[in-house]
């Protein structure tokens, strides 16, 4: 095999909810994520030596900092591997959005050489390998619907919900995910296990009881902190969304709209307004 190409697939929260501080100065979540349609495309081809990343988006280092160079790293060093690889990125996710684009990108190539180089390494040997890289990463390696607890490391597979038609935007502004944290009042937390409902909304494939459900922590206070996020949610909102709700720690808003072809018709009227719209949707529905 000379080349190989993996798709790596963005993540939305359907709920995010921060339970507390640990003494580590992580926070403990729960979190039910859903795989979406919308990916960047990672080709995979041998090199001489050395790890070369190329990517359509000049945001994407490609240095030791990338999410692909350390993924690639520890699995050279887990498995004793001495070879080169080149890596062409074809990025639509957007950069520091709060999809897991970065963690997607590290979980395609962890699957992508696993069959690349016929290292035979098993799902949960990826996943030991993806939890040393970032939280979300693990979730993109087994993909589809998860609750998420722990720091967002421990996965637990979820039945898969109805198809949701979503709708991307992100307004362009960058939130830093630590800071998002250190800014949590969680005195303004509500508390109401809403991950809980939505597991059940899920099982009883209820769409009203999965919108009623959406919930992200974040929202607090990074839509106070980031006007432009929260013209975002709105805008969605107005264009005809069902509901909307910030991904992660931001800047990325999705919404939900009531069939594909109303995906695309708020995508086409938000398309001037911001500078990354997408009509896409959930990944594993039935």
């Amino acid at each position: 095999m000379t080349e190989l190409t993996i798709k790596a697939y963005a993540k939305i929260n359907l709920t995010l909810e921060i339970l507390r501080r640990l003494p580590s100065g992580y926070h403990e979540i729960k979190s039910v994520m859903q795989q979406t349609a919308l990916c960047d495309d990672l080709t995979i081809m041998d090199a001489h030596a050395g790890i070369t990343i190329q990517s359509t988006n000049r945001m994407v280092p490609s240095t030791a900092r990338n999410s692909i160079w350390k993924a690639t790293t520890l699995l050279k060093e887990r498995c004793g591997v001495d070879r080169g690889v080149k890596f062409k990125l074809i990025k639509r996710i957007p950069v520091g959005g709060g999809m897991g684009g970065g963690s997607a990108d590290a979980a395609a190539t962890l699957v992508g050489l696993n069959t690349f180089w016929q290292l035979g390494l098993s799902q949960k040997e990826l996943l030991e390998i993806g939890q040393e890289i970032g939280m979300d990463v693990a979730f993109c390696i087994l993909g589809g619907t998860a609750l998420a607890t722990g720091r967002g490391e421990v996965v637990q597979p979820l039945p898969a919900p109805p198809t949701l038609y979503l709708v991307i935007v992100n307004p362009g502004v960058f939130v830093s995910t630590r800071s998002a944290y250190e800014g949590l009042k969680l005195e303004r937390f509500t508390f109401a296990d809403k991950s809980a409902q939505m597991i059940a909304a899920i099982e009883r494939q209820d769409v009203a009881g999965i919108i009623a459900n959406l919930h992200n922590d974040f929202e607090y206070t990074v839509l106070e902190e980031y006007p432009a996020i929260a013209a975002a949610k709105r805008s969605l909102l107005e264009a005809g969304a069902q509901a909307a709700l910030l991904s992660g720690s931001g800047a990325s808003v999705f919404g939900v709209a009531a069939t594909q072809a109303q995906a695309q018709a708020i995508a086409e009227t938000l398309t001037p307004r911001f500078p990354f719209v997408c009509a896409t949707s959930s990944l594993g529905g039935r």
